[in-house]
């Protein structure tokens, strides 16, 4: 008598992580991305019989630093703090006092040492990335879409394209069957209309949410795109500090 032996495919699932939504999720506990074991969280974010194909992390390939080019940085200045000397700036820059025009070359410098500082340290933050991806199996970091920044306000403005990438490349793995499940890091309503896609095209999708502190509290994910997802994978801080700490 043949024995008959069965087996079952495992299930695939992809996680796909908005990396700047987690950023401010750990930055809320004092945590950053390098503290934590990403192997045994994201695993732990599996049931019985599935199998983790690969992680995307997706996060700005650079800072739009487009339009501050040394002229109009200088006339951005003088259009901001020193209208009055606006046309004698573009025309008859003899006219403007000495010391306004010492004043708008110190404004304009500071901006400059700011901008360059903060694309200095964009690129050492690149380089923790990519040290994750040497030290995590199946995680790629994706590059995309550019980080938005003021620096006569010294200040970030947010992403731009990040979102866009992640919610295609959520529709494209669905379309395609390249997995059972999706996992999706992050708490931004903008992608509700990707996970509607997904759950139409009989994709399952299950949503991560941090929770900060006794009692827990999350204030990074709105109730509708709670509501969405085929089910919630809750995290919270004490686990992450007794469980997923290098």
């Amino acid at each position: 008598m043949v024995a008959l032996i069965f087996y079952t495919a495992m299930k695939k699932v992809i996680i796909l992580v908005d990396g700047q939504n987690l950023y401010y999720s750990l930055k809320s506990i004092s945590l950053v991305e390098k503290d934590i074991k990403w192997n045994l969280l994201f695993n732990s974010f599996l049931s019985d019989g599935e199998e983790l194909v690969r992680s995307y992390w997706f996060r700005p390939q650079k800072i739009l630093d487009t339009y501050f080019t040394t002229h109009n940085i200088r006339n951005t200045i003088v259009g901001r703090k020193y209208k009055n000397y606006s046309q004698d700036y573009r025309n008859n820059q003899s006219t403007i006092p000495p010391n306004v025009l010492a004043q708008i070359e110190q404004d304009a410098v500071e901006v400059e040492k700011w901008l360059n500082e903060e694309k200095v340290k964009f690129q050492s933050i690149e380089y923790n990335y990519d040290k994750l991806c040497l030290e995590f199996d199946d995680l790629e970091i994706v590059k995309t879409g550019i980080l938005k920044v003021n620096p006569y306000n010294k200040e970030y403005l947010g992403e731009k394209g990040v979102d866009i990438s992640l919610a295609v490349k959520m529709i494209s793995l669905s379309v395609e069957k390249k997995c059972d499940k999706i996992i999706l890091v992050s708490g931004d309503y903008d992608y509700a209309e990707a996970i509607k896609f997904v759950k139409n095209n009989m994709t399952k999708i299950h949503i991560v949410k941090m929770h900060k502190g006794v009692p827990p509290q999350n204030r990074g994910m709105s109730r509708d795109l709670s509501i969405l997802a085929d089910k919630i994978i809750d995290v919270y801080e004490a686990d992450l500090r007794g469980k997923y700490l290098k």
